[in-house]
Formats: structure tokens, sequence, C-alpha cells
């Protein structure tokens, strides 16, 4: 298969699985599943197991909560199997894939922010009360989420057999790493007040001052904190459904 061909398929693939899977919350978009149609495509599915299965244990503990920019495994497991293929080396499969999930957090970044314009383009349909003008503004904002796994993966799979650059590629540009990572920082600032901002504060104010001094003073992590508030919620409501039975 030529690489023009492979590199169209799997960054189609990339791409719809994004749109589909992922923003549909699907269990299907992980790294197991990244590489298992990988390893299909090139003949070989025990390796495509084998490397999705090593960076599915490194995606462990990574979700997008609050807007957060996470590594991208999913397309690093399909390089790996790439590169592994081509190599004959997994670790090296493996090493050169994480570090394609890492540089593809960029272009996540990227994606997300490019979905700005179509919100202000709904936003003007709205004040127009056009809702044909919104529903189209709504689904076009997909296309940025599309593109913003299509063109890095079809690109990097073009230039495949030069593999090796892609390692060297983010000591040479720190300067954009480190640009991204500082509004990669603002996103999970900006996801959870968008969040507050549903939540009714003025009623429930204990329980953020409580998640507030969990978090800050006693360093709870995100998983402590879930199971807290899951804890407490459940107190409080069945202490709420008593008090409305008598």
């Amino acid at each position: 298969m030529s690489n023009l061909l492979l590199a169209f398929l799997l960054a189609a693939f990339t791409g719809l699985m994004i749109l589909f899977c992922s923003l549909a919350i699907s269990g299907l978009y992980n790294p197991l599943v990244f590489a298992f149609v990988t390893g299909l495509i090139v003949g070989d599915v025990g390796l495509g197991l084998q490397v999705g299965a090593a960076c599915a244990l490194m995606a462990l503990g990574f979700y997008t909560y609050g807007g957060a920019t996470i590594p991208d495994y999913n397309v690093g497991a399909m390089f790996g199997v790439l590169i592994a293929s081509q190599s004959g080396d997994v670790t090296q499969g493996i090493v050169i894939g994480s570090v394609i999930a890492l540089l593809m957090s960029w272009f996540d970044i990227l994606g997300r922010t490019a979905t700005t314009v179509f919100q202000h383009g709904g936003d003007r349909a709205l004040a127009r009360r056009s809702i044909q003008s919104f529903e189209r503004w709504h689904l076009a904002g997909t296309l940025s989420w599309f593109l913003g796994r299509f063109i890095p993966v079809f690109i990097g799979i073009m230039f495949i057999d030069r593999y090796e650059v892609i390692a060297t590629f983010v000591q040479n540009y720190a300067w954009v790493k480190n640009g991204l990572a500082v509004i990669g920082k603002a996103l999970p600032a900006v996801g959870f007040a968008l969040l507050l901002s549903y939540m009714d504060i003025k009623g429930y104010w204990p329980f953020l001052l409580l998640g507030y001094a969990l978090f800050a003073f006693m360093g709870v992590p995100t998983l402590g904190l879930a199971l807290i508030g899951i804890a407490a919620g459940a107190l409080f409501t069945g202490k709420a459904r008593k008090k409305e039975e008598v």
C-alpha cells in the first residue's frame, strides 16, 4: 500500500473517530482500537495489539476534565504501530509513538481554539434569529476537530519514512511547545469556569469551599475529590429525600 493511500485512510479514520466516538463519548476512542485498525491495515494485528496495550496503559488516568488538553495516545499508538512495523523494533515504536502523542496535544489546542470562529458565527446567527444559519455554524464547528486530527496525521504518515525527525522536532521547537503549553494550562481554568457558571453556587457554596480546601491545602487529587463529592452528594440528597417523605 502506498504512503498516500495509507495516509488518507488513517487520517480519515482518525478524524471520523474524533467526531463520532470521542465527541460522542464512546468507549471505542482508545489506543487499542486505533492500534488494532492500524495493525490490520499493515498486516500485523498482533503488533497492533502489543503497541496498543502499552499505549493504553500510558493513557490510564488521562481525561479531558474541564477542557484539559492531554496527550493523544490514540494517534500515538497508531504511529507506534507504523514505526514498529517499519523498524522491526516494538520499543522504538512505543517510544516515538509517545512523543507523537505529546505532539498531538498541541494540535488539539489549535483545533479547539479554531472552534471559536464557528461559535461567534453561531452567536451572530442567533442574534438575527436565524435558526438554520445557527445549525449550519454549529455543524461546521466539527470541521476544526476533524482537520485538527486529519491534517497532522496525513502529513505525518506521508513522511513516516523519516520518523527519526519527529523525535528531534520537540527539542528544536521548544518555543512552540512552551507557548502552546501556556494556552493548554488556561483551557482547564476556562472549562471549570464554564462548569461553575451552570451550577447553583449560592445554594451549594459549602461544597465549593470544601473541594477547594481539600485540593489547595490537603493535596487531594481529582479522583479523591470526585469520590468525596459523590459521598457528600449522596448524603445530602438522602437527607433531603427523607425530609420530603416526612
